[in-house]
């Protein structure tokens, strides 16, 4: 409360209670009536006041218990200013001012406090006076990360009204100030550990420790700061260049601000200056934006002959870290299933693994030329060559095995059993299908798409999609999956007017196939090899 303001508003300006409340706007109705109450009973004051009285005088007068507390009897005071000026020395801490402080002992009575009262004196005077801890800085010793707040633009040459939006990546050393920043489309992990490498090539060197802000891509939860969660990748990546990742306070920017004054100059002095400029890729932006950061790091602070450059390459670069002789390479992580045919699936490209595998759950981890394979419990399994060929298959030969009776209820010669069923054509398919490979066992996945579509159409349906699909040499899967649905639709005679014997026998098996569903069905037979290969198993 104002007291001053609220004792001429009542005195000389006569307003009520409730219209001194009204016009501070800090304070109740109730709490003005108290304080003027107090003013009028204690002797010491009177209006007017004198011109050397001031706030605080009157607070204590009317508010200040009478006394001394008992722990200022007990115990022995310290003064917290020296100690605020000590904590800048390097190396000094709190613990060790305390222990000096209480290897004093006992004067004129009053007894050390223990270090628990002794912090938590110091934290309040610190907060009464509103300082913050000073954090010294030491050549090579943190990095700290972030973005800025605002953002860039890339156009489309062909559609100047459709933008991509560019977010800037800030990392600077709390040392000398040197900054790197780059921009980047997207703000996911691959793209985070892509700029922090480039950050790291940019300096020459790591630091022992890294302070990043409390994005996703960096930190998954920070709750109390103690125990935050890390981005899995990212920390793979920091223990890969041997640092330490020590996250900042949510919501507290000075726990980073050596990089919060890199954001407020890059955006005050670079971004507002690229804005009016038109890009219409990342590369040209991010060299308009190297080139402006190179100038504002060769730049002499204010007031010195020096700059951040020279104070970097000076005192700051020889004390880094080495960089590790390989970049970090970002891994995507997948778990796939080891399908009947000794294979996994990932990004449209079949990896082959061997018979023990089967039907297991593994976890791929995927880099930009290679593939690593692990199983559930996290061991190391294998290494495959990354192809980028939809549809491809990396196969090891020896994965492959050496006879039809290894490869479980799906083999060659079930395939086969399966089309002459439905019927001639069917059946010069599936073998056209099975000889495009080097290995039956690739093909195994498209007899058995094909083969599928008796169950959902009918067999006589799939038997006269597939002696089009002979006759027009498209003996594949895509043919019969994008063409099967018209020959359901097609009346048995249009397409088949005239009948041989071997067609007739045909028709005869595809319908006994048809008639009798619990037996021969496709998915029926697939479930009773699959319970008679367990059982053998």
């Amino acid at each position: 409360m104002d007291y001053k303001k609220v004792l001429r508003l009542h005195f000389v300006n006569h307003l009520s209670c409730r219209e001194i409340a009204e016009s501070c706007g800090d304070c109740s109705k109730t709490t003005v009536n108290e304080f003027l109450k107090r003013f009028r009973e204690n002797p010491e004051l009177s209006y007017p006041l004198p011109a050397d009285v001031t706030n605080e005088y009157i607070g204590n007068m009317l508010y200040k218990k009478p006394g001394v507390s008992a722990d200022q009897l007990l115990y022995r005071d310290f003064n917290k200013e020296a100690v605020y000026k000590a904590l800048a020395r390097k190396g000094e801490t709190l613990k060790h001012l305390w222990q000096k402080y209480n290897a004093i002992g006992v004067v004129d009575g009053k007894k050390p406090m223990s270090y628990r009262q002794y912090c938590r004196r110091y934290s309040e005077w610190a907060d009464s006076k509103q300082l913050t801890f000073h954090i010294q800085r030491y050549p090579g010793v943190n990095l700290e990360l972030d973005y800025a707040g605002k953002q860039l633009y890339l156009h489309n040459h062909q559609n100047p009204d459709e933008t991509t939006k560019v977010t800037i990546f800030i990392a600077a050393l709390t040392y000398s100030d040197y900054f790197y920043a780059e921009g980047m489309t997207e703000c996911d992990i691959r793209n985070w550990i892509r700029v922090n490498n480039n950050a790291l090539s940019y300096f020459g060197g790591v630091t022992p420790t890294i302070t990043p802000d409390n994005c996703k891509v960096a930190v998954a939860r920070n709750k109390d700061w103690i125990s935050p969660v890390l981005n899995k990748d990212f920390q793979a990546w920091a223990e890969h260049n041997n640092t330490v990742l020590t996250p900042a306070k949510v919501k507290s920017p000075r726990w980073k601000p050596v990089v919060e004054g890199h954001v407020k100059i890059i955006t005050m002095h670079i971004l507002m200056d690229m804005e009016d400029m038109v890009f219409y890729s990342l590369d040209d932006l991010n060299r308009v934006l190297m080139e402006k950061v190179d100038a504002e790091n060769r730049k002499p602070f204010e007031g010195l002959t020096y700059s951040r450059y020279d104070l970097f390459t000076t005192e700051e670069k020889e004390t880094l870290l080495p960089l590790p002789p390989s970049r970090f390479e970002y891994l995507e992580r997948k778990t796939v299933k080891v399908a009947q045919d000794f294979s996994f699936t990932f990004d449209k490209v079949h990896y082959s693994m061997p018979r023990k595998y089967l039907r297991q759950e593994l976890e791929i981890r995927a880099g930009e030329k290679e593939i690593y394979v692990y199983n559930k419990h996290g061991d190391f399994i294998r290494t495959h060559k990354r192809s980028y060929t939809p549809k491809d298959w990396v196969i090891i030969p020896s994965d492959m095995p050496a006879g039809y009776k290894d490869y479980g209820y799906w083999t060659v010669p079930y395939f086969q059993q399966k089309a002459s069923a439905i019927g001639p054509s069917t059946r010069a398919l599936i073998d056209a299908v099975i000889r495009k490979y080097a290995y039956p066992v690739q093909s195994f996945r498209s007899c058995f798409g094909i083969l599928r579509y008796a169950e959902k159409y009918s067999p006589e349906a799939l038997e006269r999609c597939c002696k089009d699909a002979v006759l027009a040499g498209r003996c594949n899967y895509s043919y019969i999956c994008n063409t099967i649905s018209t020959y359901h639709k097609e009346p048995l005679q249009s397409t088949m007017p005239q009948s041989s014997p071997n067609e007739d026998a045909a028709t005869a098996v595809s319908g006994a196939y048809k008639d009798d569903d619990s037996k021969y069905s496709l998915k029926n037979l697939l479930k009773r090899q699959e319970t008679e290969a367990g059982n053998e198993e």
